[in-house]
């Protein structure tokens, strides 16, 4: 049975193909998720407040839909078996898109229902940590397009699984310095949390540069796949080296624009603050 999306050694085709394991795994989230807010919410929730806004249930099933079209057919059975390219475009969306839009579905109390002295309290302040939280994601980039790796385990619907897990589990470790409640878990302050992304654009250019100047296909498992609408492996595996930059980094960029602003409306609430106290002491009484 076909469950998950791997390489396959037949022509392709725009014949949909079911992929449950796929379906199994983006209801599998929901429901833990809706499971632990109702578990949780009656001792953490903030009293006389909905456990959860509805503008977290948006920010979080916008993540799930893009898991699931990242994963299912066609762009999970194009990446995992026949266009470099693809499967570029679904490290972007596990690593760049998905994590956000989850995360920021997650209320805040929900984190902090962890003791700080709890074993998952402890991690989820470690992850909080850039260098920590950088160490796993660039560690997880780098592997995961190792050629032994990507030839290996896009093979097999376990490896291909497990590649894809890896990549979400990346991208949440990534930006969770950038969205944990601060400063309970994060104590990461909005100028290092900019300097904090503009480090994560560094270690992927190493494999970035690879796949563009390589005279050569990098991966066997592209370079044999059949076919798809005649696009060269060599031109396939350069897209897929520039979108790694071209299409990744603007993502970034984003992200630290939105930090940045937040940043100067936090300072400017404070100015505002300030002013008004001076004001209300320089009345007389």
């Amino acid at each position: 049975m076909t469950w998950w999306c791997a390489a396959r050694d037949v022509a392709w085709s725009w014949t949909w193909q079911a992929y449950p394991g796929v379906w199994l795994f983006v209801l599998g989230i929901a429901a833990g998720f809706s499971v632990m807010i109702r578990r949780l919410a009656p001792r953490h929730a903030p009293k006389g407040q909905p456990p959860l806004p509805v503008a977290r249930v948006a920010w979080f099933t916008i993540g799930l839909v893009v898991l699931w079209l990242a994963t299912d057919w066609p762009i999970g059975a194009l990446g995992a078996g026949y266009l470099l390219s693809v499967h570029t475009a679904q490290w972007i969306l596990y690593t760049l898109v998905v994590p956000p839009f989850l995360l920021l579905g997650v209320p805040a109390w929900l984190p902090l229902a962890a003791r700080a002295d709890s074993r998952t309290g402890r991690g989820l302040r470690v992850l909080a940590r850039p260098v920590v939280a950088l160490l796993i994601t660039d560690a997880i980039l780098l592997a995961s397009h190792l050629p032994p790796v990507v030839d290996g385990f896009r093979r097999t619907q376990v490896g291909s699984f497990a590649v894809d897990l890896a990549w979400l589990i990346g991208g949440l470790v990534m930006w969770w310095p950038i969205l944990a409640p601060n400063p309970s878990i994060s104590r990461v302050s909005y100028p290092w949390k900019i300097g904090y992304l503009f480090l994560s654009t560094m270690v992927p250019i190493v494999p970035a540069a690879f796949l563009t100047y390589a005279d050569y296909p990098l991966y066997a498992l592209y370079e044999l796949a059949p076919r798809v609408h005649d696009i060269p492996a060599t031109t396939d595996q350069q897209v897929a080296g520039l979108m790694m930059k071209a299409v990744a980094d603007p993502i970034i960029w984003l992200a630290m624009a939105v930090v940045f602003f937040r940043w100067q409306r936090v300072e400017e609430a404070a100015d505002r603050a300030e002013r008004d106290q001076r004001r209300a002491e320089a009345q007389p009484s």
